[in-house]
């Protein structure tokens, strides 16, 4: 059946011969005018049949923090596994994986990976400054054929556009809050000549809630440059971003010898000296080529510089004080070049439009790691244990194809990877032989999707994939913190998603309700501390989700301006149906209810309320006592007043009701959630 996909993806060349369209704008789309999705192509990507939610992140008061809870406050079934330190982003979806890092959602910023090594290390210690980011989007089924690995969909940060006749304009901004929380936002707009630029710069540092090490600082830039020529248009990017987080441990459930229990003295650190430090520096060029009235083409060139260092005391256990007279401390590097290049065509067979695209990516990685013990707590260099070189290498080509037949899309893909994968242990003084692995994974994946415009506003959808999980660095040769314990046998996921729904959207109101049904084959879990392959499982349920602008619905509202609301609600049942048969999978939630109401006045001030209602889960796929997660309900408060043309005033209580939860455990134990705080700044625009 599979070979029936590859002969429909060949008709576009079959069709050179057909008449050639009208002129035709080949990155037409259906405008947002609030959150929504997008139809059809966009950025020369094909998104019919497959779901998808785009959040405008000016349709709500501006993001001061770095609150994924806000900015996905409208993407059904996404689970933000929150963090006391703010800078860090840990977010699942449907119950696929540990949210630790979003090891299995693929983060982007504007369509480029931002992950360490998104094969042999899908980490997200660098996650997009989101006060300088203009839309989240969401991609569920048929994302891997899109970007390529994980089974938890896509989030794309998209950061403020820029247009050939780009104004002058600018902001500084500053914002205190609670915890010594101290953020300044920054940028600068323009253009001369055919050139458009933009320079932004964001500081985020504070205390954290313990009395010691859960202090941080983070600094983003980024710098961006398009040169219009004629059809083309040029692209420079600079990504540049160093953080220093402490890691203040976990809580325990009970009390115990050595213990910090949850619920009690939470100001006190388990862990007084462990600390996570991050750079990254990438630099991007592209040119996106029109070529003719019906076809275009993208081609990207980055390579990025990427270091992880942490130092971890001995001698922690779950919820207790670490005790250990040494240290272990890690680094790593990972140096990556990689080129993609994209094209899009669209094309007549008869009367009907169609759309071809296809592309290559090459991704290249680089990795050196090394380990030391030091000989205290806090030491910072030690004696060498063990050092590894490491390397990815992928070559990637995709091609997907929409069918139009009067209201009626049909999209086959496909994506086929092919994956090396090298590890070389050049040291290792805890055993008496050194491990080599040098894999090469031929991966093909396989997508359909379906769509009936019942109207102009709205469309039944479906979509059919396949995606995938291959074994990173970790799992083939472990590397672990001395706690967590990682089976040495693991083999690559790979999942089939099955996803049907209703959905559409006008100036006054948007919904999306559709029930999926995924199968999870060879699913890598965490067992208490330890990782592995827990077996095969089954994740079933519904999303419903829907703004309205009851502004247009009641005319005596409008007087006193727009009043959105929105609300969702993502029902899952999750199970394991072999390995650990009968279990629920890890940060699989039955339910995750949202609902929130955005008021504002012109330009003159935005007020929002946002709440979330998550249920109880397990934050393991053994289902372990220690990692039983209540239920809890959080809600928001943010606010931004214009009080002249120039100076924008904003505040916000995060947590406002001061819910004391946990929404994350470790082999460290529990992560205290943060209680309530609260921020206010200013920023000055010109």
């Amino acid at each position: 059946m599979k070979y029936y996909f590859i002969i429909l993806l060949m008709l576009p060349l079959l069709a050179e011969g057909q008449e050639r369209l009208e002129t035709i704008e080949v990155n037409s789309d259906k405008q947002v005018s609030f959150s929504g999705f997008w139809e059809e192509n966009k950025e020369n990507k094909i998104f019919s049949g497959k779901k998808n939610t785009v959040t405008s992140l000016k349709e709500i008061p501006q993001l001061q923090t770095n609150n994924y809870r806000q900015a996905t406050s409208q993407t059904p079934g996404l689970l933000i596994s929150e963090v006391p330190n703010e800078s860090l982003a840990a977010i699942t979806y449907r119950g696929l994986g540990n949210p630790h890092e979003s090891f299995n959602v693929l983060l982007l910023q504007d369509g480029i990976p931002v992950p360490a090594d998104m094969y042999g290390y899908p980490a997200h210690y660098y996650s997009p400054a989101l006060p300088m980011m203009d839309q989240v989007q969401f991609i569920r089924g048929g994302s891997s054929l899109l970007y390529g690995p994980q089974p938890g969909g896509v989030l794309n940060y998209l950061s403020t556009p820029l247009n050939k006749d780009q104004k002058t304009s600018g902001k500084v901004g500053l914002t205190g809050g609670s915890y010594k929380l101290l953020t300044t936002n920054n940028a600068l707009y323009g253009s001369k000549g055919n050139n458009s630029y933009a320079i932004e710069y964001l500081r985020r540092q504070g205390d954290g809630p313990q009395t010691v090490n859960s202090n941080f600082a983070a600094d983003y830039l980024q710098i961006r440059n398009f040169t219009f020529a004629g059809k083309n248009k040029y692209k420079f990017t600079f990504n540049g971003y160093d953080s220093d987080h402490g890691e203040s441990g976990g809580f325990a459930k009970s009390p115990g010898t050595n213990r910090v229990v949850f619920g009690g003295n939470q100001d006190k650190a388990t862990k007084s000296h462990d600390r996570l430090k991050v750079s990254r520096v990438q630099v991007l060029g592209g040119v996106e080529s029109k070529i003719d009235d019906t076809s275009e083409i993208h081609v990207n060139l980055w390579a990025s510089a990427y270091r992880r260092y942490s130092k971890r005391q001995s001698g922690a256990g779950f919820g207790t004080f670490a005790t250990g007279t040494t240290n272990t401390i890690q680094n790593q590097i990972y140096y990556s070049y990689n080129a993609e290049a994209r094209y899009l065509k669209k094309y007549k067979i008869g009367s009907n439009e169609n759309t071809f695209t296809a592309g290559i990516l090459h991704y290249n990685v680089t990795s050196p790691f090394t380990q030391e013990t030091g000989a205290r707590p806090d030491a910072n260099s030690g004696t060498l244990t063990r050092r590894l070189e490491r390397e990815t290498h992928t070559n990637s080509v995709f091609v997907e194809n929409r069918f139009s037949l009067g209201n009626f899309m049909v999209t086959p893909g496909v994506r086929v990877e092919s994956i090396n994968q090298q590890i070389d242990e050049r040291k290792n003084t805890t055993t008496s032989s050194d491990r080599q692995e040098d894999e090469t994974e031929n991966v093909p994946l396989f997508g359909l999707g379906l769509a009936y415009h019942v109207s102009d506003d709205s469309q039944i959808y479906g979509n059919i994939s396949e995606a995938y999980k291959p074994v990173t660095y970790n799992e083939a040769v472990p590397i672990g913190n001395g706690i967590s314990t990682i089976s040495e046998d693991i083999d690559a996921s790979k999942t089939i998603n099955y996803e049907f729904g209703y959905r559409g959207q006008t100036t006054k109101l948007n919904w999306d309700a559709s029930a999926f049904f995924i199968r999870y084959e060879n699913a890598f879990g965490q067992v208490g501390n330890n990782f592995q392959n827990t077996g095969a499982g089954e994740h079933k349920g519904f999303d419903l989700a829907t703004e309205t602008k009851l502004s247009e619905f009641f005319d005596a509202l409008k007087p006193i301006g727009s009043f959105n609301f929105y609300a969702n609600v993502a029902y899952l049942e999750a199970r394991f149906t072999r390995g650990l048969e009968g279990k629920t999978p890890q940060y699989a939630p039955k339910t995750i209810t949202r609902a929130g109401i955005i008021h504002s006045q012109d330009d003159q001030y935005k007020i929002a309320l946002m709440g979330v209602i998550v249920d109880r889960h397990f934050g393991d796929d053994g289902n372990t006592g220690n990692f039983k997660i209540p239920s809890y309900t959080v809600f928001d408060l943010t606010a931004d007043v214009n009080v002249t043309k120039s100076w924008l005033v904003s505040a916000g209580i995060n947590n406002l009701l001061d819910k004391d939860y946990y929404s994350r455990v470790r082999a460290e134990g529990i992560q205290w959630a943060l209680g309530r705080n609260l921020y206010a700044g200013a920023t000055y625009k010109f």
